[in-house]
């Protein structure tokens, strides 16, 4: 023991290098991951809870059974949602509604909300407040949001009578939702407006009252994700697909007319692929950080045994064993790196906690660089001295280096292809595609692989081309051409962390810009109304409210296009992103810009005349394509066709808008009062319903702190690696001496390569991840949205 502490402290410099790097690694891969999960989760479950209020949860509606089997249906749909749902922590609530017309309400009152729809709902107490009154506490009471009784000018006293079955109800209370996008709510404009679809309310009724009306009550099972954490995403996404036979199971004869309701699938599809998009591309500073690791791990512990190359004749000559000295090595640098890990683990702790990739980083560096040093030393012990080949062999290692080289451009190539072609990191089930999400770490490593192998080749081409010219350059050209063992590493260390840092940088532009792309794709403004029925407002009145900069009708309607189904809209050119109107086209046709990828379907350019079908228009419609266009808002990149409204009159197709587009500085503000204003059902979007900015925009700062940890590893590995190569080249000096060069000139000679190396790994660094940014991460990062 004494012995080997003795050689230890001998190398005690390098060794503390070893530790210090492992620390690097283990601190670098373990709080990247650790924090880097715990954003997601945070992210996903602010997508949750910033979801439409329909897409946060799943319901299955249904007449009520009468008699006997009320008990049994109820029975029946819970057992089939249990079933589907398995062992998911999910809350099930039971309401019932009844809409009842109100007595002495006809035809000629239609536009009078002639309607009442009665609530049974036990939560609606918890999440709404009294105006006035109390809440109903027996049969024959309601008590109505303040919204509704103002429409029907209703007191509390007053009375509502059914005219089915002279019901007489008397108004007890008043209530407002104390948020009006709670999901318990499904986003009900009533809630806020006071009315939907002709009918006021919703009233709500004592515990049990619907059972005395007539009326057969609907029943809602609704479905909602409790404490979601990110294993649940993927479960709840089959759980939703083992729902959609529940109809079926329980009601196969369609009797109650039971149906599955909501749009939580589309949330948790917007989840998956934010998370997978973003843990797709945090993999590339993980593993960089890996790589570099172990490349300079490398370095490091054959530094080490290089040193002791006399050491170990020394004792093998006075009868060591090979396996003795490659045992002690492997302890030795095992007690080395074990240290290192444990002083990052501790780092971790106190600060952002210890998970499995930490625990594993940390395994993985104790047992790699024991198992490197101990290949060394025996490798080393093994040596004759007669074998050792002039230092400046390593030309030969070109070929060695090309292996490594292809495949890893071969792993990008396959993973970059199945990402272009696909156009996401998510399959259509909502699942994670790992190879297309590990396409911007394989290209970086790919790209940074071809660096040291392209540097002989251009050295030497340099070095014939300065052949003939004076100084001590070519000099320093011909080594790194002959010399590209250890060149290569230092080269292949820097330019990893340049990439990386490249990356970090190109990272925020190209996230900003995705979100852009999204929210016009998705809201065509700031805020997006849609509703299958004539709007409640219009955007002359929209404009006039506080924060409003501008609001545009829009028609956005499907068109059949052969097979396809294609996106039509139709508002203003400021609508449509265009500066001037489209053309009308001629008297048969409709002038229409279409977006590339409807172009490159149909093999459509300027001039193409196809046909469509659209809804609710007896004969088809000729287009003639004017503009073609990347994306058009409403639409994005996808199958789309825009027109002027004129145009689309003269041709017979007179929908009126239902949409509307409102770009506004407050646009949660904005969005309250269009809901207030709200008396159909409609989808009211502002960024936080369609974005997946609260996780993708993690991997920005995530990145910026792997590219510093990768920037420390790769320039300790490059002047590791360069310091290797110098103490290869201790004959150099003297030859260079006798033939009249001084030392000053050898020094600048050696500073000039480090430097000209070191210039040629950042740039090479940079550009590939410069380009890698490019291509891959508007992607990457618009795949959540």
């Amino acid at each position: 023991m004494t012995f080997a502490t003795r050689r230890a402290g001998v190398h005690l410099a390098r060794l503390s290098l070893l530790a210090l790097v492992v620390a690097l690694v283990v601190a670098g891969i373990g709080g990247i991951h650790a924090v880097s999960e715990r954003m997601l989760a945070e992210g996903a479950a602010r997508i949750l809870t910033g979801a439409e209020p329909g897409a946060r949860t799943v319901r299955v509606v249904a007449s009520e059974a009468s008699g006997d089997g009320q008990r049994a249906q109820d029975a029946s749909i819970r057992d089939a949602i249990a079933t589907s749902f398995g062992g998911s922590e999910i809350a099930v609530t039971r309401l019932a509604t009844v809409t009842a017309l109100q007595s002495g309400a006809g035809q000629a009152a239609k536009d009078d909300a002639p309607s009442i729809r009665l609530l049974d709902d036990q939560r609606v107490p918890g999440i709404a407040s009294l105006t006035g009154g109390r809440w109903p506490l027996a049969a024959g009471e309601i008590a109505l949001t303040d919204a509704a009784a103002q429409r029907k000018q209703l007191a509390i006293g007053d009375a509502v009578v059914l005219s089915r079955d002279g019901t007489r109800l008397t108004l007890v209370g008043t209530w407002i939702a104390d948020d009006p996008t709670d999901p318990a709510w499904y986003g009900d404009p009533a809630i806020a407006s006071g009315e939907s679809d002709g009918a006021i309310g919703p009233a709500i009724v004592a515990h049990g009252a619907l059972a005395q009306l007539v009326s057969t009550p609907t029943i809602t099972w609704e479905i909602a994700p409790v404490g979601q954490t990110m294993t649940d995403i993927a479960v709840l996404q089959r759980a939703l697909n083992r729902l959609g036979g529940l109809p079926e199971a329980v009601d196969p004869q369609r009797q109650h007319n039971t149906r599955v309701l909501g749009e939580l699938d589309t949330t948790l599809h917007r989840q998956a692929a934010a998370v997978s998009a973003t843990r797709g591309l945090l993999v590339a500073p993980l593993l960089i950080i890996g790589l570099l690791g172990a490349l300079v791990l490398g370095i490091v512990l054959t530094s080490v045994t290089t040193t002791r190359g006399e050491e170990i004749e020394v004792l093998r000559a006075r009868g060591a064993s090979g396996r003795r000295l490659a045992a002690g090595a492997a302890g030795e640098a095992a007690v080395f790196s074990l240290a290192g890990v444990l002083a990052a683990t501790l780092v971790l702790a106190v600060t952002v906690g210890i998970d499995s990739a930490a625990m594993t980083a940390g395994a993985g560096a104790v047992v790699f660089a024991a198992a490197f040093s101990a290949v060394m030393i025996a490798r080393r012990a093994d040596v004759v001295r007669a074998d050792a080949r002039r230092s400046d062999a390593g030309a030969r290692t070109l070929p060695s280096l090309l292996l490594p080289a292809g495949v890893a451009v071969a792993l990008a190539a396959l993973s970059a292809w199945q990402l272009f072609s696909t156009g996401t990191v998510v399959q259509a089930d909502g699942a994670p595609e790992p190879l297309a999400a590990a396409a911007p770490a394989l290209m970086l490593i790919a790209g940074c692989a071809l660096a040291p192998v392209a540097a002989g080749p251009l050295a030497a081409l340099l070095e014939r081309l300065l052949r003939g010219t004076r100084g001590i350059g070519i000099l320093s050209l011909r080594q790194i051409a002959r010399r590209m063992g250890g060149i290569a590493v230092a080269i292949l260390c820097l330019a990893l962390a340049a990439s990386a840092a490249a990356l970090a940088i190109a990272a925020p532009s190209a996230a900003q810009t995705a979100e852009q792309r999204t929210l016009a794709a998705a809201l065509g403004g700031d805020v997006r109304v849609a509703s299958d029925d004539p709007l409640d407002t219009t955007a002359v009145a929209v404009e006039t409210w506080t924060g409003v900069a501008s609001a545009y009708d829009v028609l956005s309607t499907p068109l059949a296009v052969g097979s396809d189904a294609v996106r039509l809209v139709s508002g203003a050119p400021d609508a449509l992103g265009f500066a001037e109107p489209i053309p009308l086209g001629s008297a048969e046709t409709v002038g229409a810009a279409i977006t590339r990828a409807f172009a490159e379907r149909i093999d459509a350019a300027e001039g193409t005349v196809f046909t469509a079908r659209v809804r609710s228009v007896a004969r088809p419609v000729s287009f003639e394509v004017l503009r073609v266009v990347d994306a058009l808002p409403g639409v994005g990149d996808a199958l789309g066709v825009a027109a002027d409204p004129a145009a689309l009159q003269d041709a017979g197709v007179d929908t009126p808008a239902n949409e509307l587009w409102v770009r506004t500085r407050t646009p949660d503000a904005t969005a309250a009062q269009l809901r207030a204003a709200a008396t159909h059902p409609v989808r009211i979007l502002t960024a936080a319903q369609v974005s997946a900015a609260p996780v993708t925009s993690i991997a920005p700062t995530l990145l910026v702190v792997g590219a510093l940890m990768a920037a420390a590893l790769g320039v300790i590995g490059f002047l590791a690696a360069f310091s290797a190569t110098a103490r290869a080249r201790r004959d150099e000096p003297l030859v260079l001496r006798a033939l009249g060069l001084r030392a000053a000139h050898q020094r600048a000679s050696r500073i000039g390569e480090s430097a000209g190396l070191a210039g040629y790994a950042v740039l090479a660094g940079a550009a590939v991840g410069i380009g890698v940014a490019a291509a891959v991460l508007p992607i990457v990062l618009g795949a959540g949205s």
